[in-house]
């Protein structure tokens, strides 16, 4: 299922890619966010150029009609003897060129037109005209050009439009203009007499508006006229003339966010002509690189396999896309519209994080599903199947949470009622839960277990018995056994941890386990106490009585009371020295050694050889090979020996007892050492049988001959061969004898031979 999910998705991430790109290449070829283009452009244009060198490094000067001029010389139209006047004044100054931006295409007084071609001839003047003027109909529309002494006489004409854009801005402006390139603009003309050589290039170019109004100098032609205007202020000035008043001039709004003459917005176009600091706009192959490129970055890094977060990916394009065109337009003055490659990011972007939520939906219900029909511990309402989609989802959702709240609730209160004080971490060690017995416990050594709460502050109120270090956490080596701790005096815990896993098997967190063991430590030093008192303080008193017994003259004590007296300091010897020699087993770190059971066995028989030969018993041992174990010598001869000896003491005279050892193979492949003791004694029922392990119990009585005993001796048999990991069973009949089975674990392998191996 997660692989066909993820083919479905990355199903989709190709779609979506391939989708989105031909939207944006359409987009691009089109020019359908042309008005995103123009917004960014002016915002970027007026950022980029507001640091523009100051209108005194400037080599432009305007020389406007503005309202004071009409206010002084009157009325518009001039006669042509004014504006002769005019260019005689400016000529005086000796400007490198002037752009005369006024039109003279309609003949006027003879006498005036030649005076004013007489002034135009005095210096470099240019001239505007009319390119495309309307003629007949089946004819070509040709240009309206100026009249014929002006034109003899100007440097140059060209056509002086301006075109906004469709958003009634200005931004661009084309030099060249006609077939064939027969029409020049003004500005192209000036400046390419200025920069010594010819603007031909007839596409469009932006132009650089590097500020907002007024950053040329500024005079009025009544200024010039009147002679307020020194010469050499115009000396070596590229001079533009028009009208700037109100009611004669147009004014165009700019992606400075001013409004400009078309006087102004000529300066600026002849200003970028002249440095050759126009703003190309970029061909159609960049521009489809520009839109393409950020789009398939930004569905890389949304993919399959996501190397960011969705929002930086998407915050990462849109400002390589915006930095790429600012950097193009500063640096290379180059423009790259934005708008198709930021519009195919807003659309990829949202449409993949939509499919994505729609697979994680579709997955989360699948999987709630399958969590909804397992069963749960906490009854729960079934979801309604009339709902579907999102609905439905979030019904699932809704129930799993209610689910999980009412597990822990329910685990919480379980760990409540458990005994001993019980810690579920985190796999940093913080407390995840604490049972209520957890609570009591380090309140009442003075720690409040809050949300803040870590299991390694928590353990270093413990020490561990003996060696008084502190309990480390997390715990070391992966199955880590249980360690005793002191808190207080006399306050004893046993601590087990255990880790927690997923049902991936991956490791989760821990639990924690304290286990109070200060009653059974009391009870320990009161045993350990009871031992002391047997092994001194009760073998010494008869130890003395049996001294007195052997040093007393015969007539200061009878000889039957001398009996009896030795009987029971015996008996409470025996008693003491058993009682002894059962806690020792019960209680003695064992020191093991691989040793040999035949020999022990041969030690046991060889200690109880009086016994047997008082009571003519052979002993006969059958199965000479060597079984290696691993025990503890001293106390496995003893537990043979007891066995041995009960044999001895209930058999009647001059019988046998047999012992045999062999080896065994188990079905899980261990090898274990047997010793069989088969004695002829007369048995014992099969309730003694169930029996004769414990404490106190006797060998049959009435049965056989009358023995001493304080019933301690298989207790111990057992005990040892429990804690040597073995196993010891009796069988037995009453009248056909007893048979005693030691197994133990052996270390004594076989090779195909039958040579041991160890």
């Amino acid at each position: 299922m997660i692989l066909r999910r993820g083919l479905k998705l990355r199903t989709q991430w190709w779609l979506i890619a391939i989708a989105t790109s031909l939207l944006v290449v359409g987009m691009t070829m089109d020019r359908t966010t042309m008005r995103i283009d123009n917004l960014i452009y002016d915002h970027l244009l007026q950022a980029s150029f507001s640091a523009s060198s100051p209108p005194s490094s400037k080599p432009i000067m305007l020389v406007e009609i503005d309202d004071d001029t009409i206010r002084r010389l009157g009325r518009w139209p001039w006669s042509r003897a004014t504006h002769a006047a005019l260019i005689d004044r400016l000529s005086a100054g000796r400007p490198k060129a002037i752009a005369y931006d006024v039109l003279f295409t309609e003949e006027g007084d003879p006498n005036e037109d030649r005076l004013l071609g007489q002034s135009a001839a005095s210096s470099p003047i240019f001239f505007p005209m009319l390119p495309a003027v309307t003629a007949n109909e089946g004819t070509a529309p040709a240009a309206l050009m100026p009249i014929s002494p002006i034109r003899a006489a100007a440097a140059g004409v060209g056509y002086a439009t301006i075109d906004p854009d469709a958003d009634g801005v200005v931004r661009s402006a084309t030099t060249v203009a006609g077939a064939q390139g027969q029409w020049h603009h003004l500005m192209g003309l000036v400046a390419g007499f200025a920069a010594g050589r010819e603007v031909t290039d007839a596409r469009a170019r932006l132009i650089p508006f590097s500020g907002g109004q007024g950053r040329w100098p500024e005079v009025s032609a009544a200024a010039v006229l009147a002679g307020e205007v020194p010469p050499e202020l115009l000396q070596d000035k590229i001079i533009l003339v028009g009208a700037t008043a109100s009611g004669l001039a147009s004014r165009y709004p700019t992606p400075t966010g001013s409004v400009m003459s078309g006087l102004e917005i000529e300066a600026y176009l002849l200003q970028g002509l002249r440095d050759g600091a126009m703003i190309r706009p970029a061909g159609l192959w960049p521009c489809l690189a520009l839109a393409l490129l950020p789009l398939w970055v930004l569905m890389t890094l949304l993919g399959p396999v996501r190397r960011l977060p969705a929002l930086a990916s998407f915050a990462l394009c849109a400002a390589l896309v915006l930095g790429s065109c600012a950097a193009a337009l500063i640096l290379w003055r180059l423009w790259l519209p934005p708008g198709a490659a930021l519009t195919g990011l807003a659309i990829a972007y949202p449409l993949w994080g939509w499919r994505q939520l729609a697979v994680i939906e579709q997955f989360m219900r699948v999987q709630l599903e399958r969590l909804d029909h397992e069963p749960s511990l906490v009854p729960q309402a079934e979801p309604s199947r009339k709902e579907r989609g999102v609905a439905y989802t979030i019904r699932l959702l809704r129930a799993a949470i209610t689910r999980d709240r009412e597990m822990r609730h329910f685990l919480t209160d379980r760990l409540d009622q458990l005994p001993d004080a019980t810690l579920v971490l985190d796999l940093q060690g913080r407390v995840v839960i604490a049972n209520a017995a957890a609570h009591a416990l380090f309140t009442s050594i003075g720690i409040a277990i809050d949300g803040t709460a870590s299991a390694a502050a928590l353990l270093q109120c413990f020490r561990q018995t003996g060696s008084g270090d502190a309990v480390p956490f997390p715990p070391i080596g992966e199955d880590p056994a249980m360690c005793e701790v002191q808190v207080e005096q006399a306050r004893f815990f046993l601590i087990g941890m255990a880790a927690q896993t997923s049902t991936e098997g991956a490791r989760v967190g821990w639990v924690i386990r304290f286990v109070d063991i200060s009653e059974a430590k009391s009870a320990q030093r009161q045993r350990d106490d009871f031992v002391q008192l047997l092994t001194h303080d009760m073998r010494s008193p008869q130890a003395s009585i049996l001294a007195v017994l052997e040093t007393a003259s015969p007539d200061r004590i009878s000889a039957r009371e001398s009996v009896a007296i030795r009987h029971y300091a015996e008996s409470t010897l025996r008693l003491a020295d058993e009682f002894v020699q059962l806690a020792r087993a019960e209680n003695l770190e064992y020191a093991l050694e691989q040793v040999e059971l035949s020999d022990m066995l041969m030690d046991a028989i060889d200690d109880l050889w009086p016994q047997s030969k008082a009571k003519s018993i052979d002993i006969v041992t059958r199965g000479d090979e060597p079984l290696l174990v691993m025990g503890e010598r001293s106390l496995l001869t003893r537990a043979l020996g007891n066995v041995i000896g009960n044999a001895i003491k209930y058999s009647p005279q001059g019988t046998t007892i047999t012992c045999t050892l062999r080896r065994e193979t188990r079905r899980d492949g261990t090898i274990w050492a047997y010793c069989a003791i088969t004695d002829q004694g007369p048995g014992m029922d099969a309730d003694l049988r169930m029996t004769i392990f414990e404490r106190f119990r006797r060998g049959p009585v009435g049965l056989g001959p009358k023995t001493s005993g304080a019933g301690l001796g298989l207790s111990f048999v057992h005990t040892v061969v429990v804690r040597h990991h073995g196993e010891i069973e009796c069988e037995s009949e009453p009248g056909r004898g007893t048979t005693f089975t030691f197994s133990l674990p052996s270390t004594t392998e076989c090779d195909r031979n039958g040579a041991q191996v160890s």
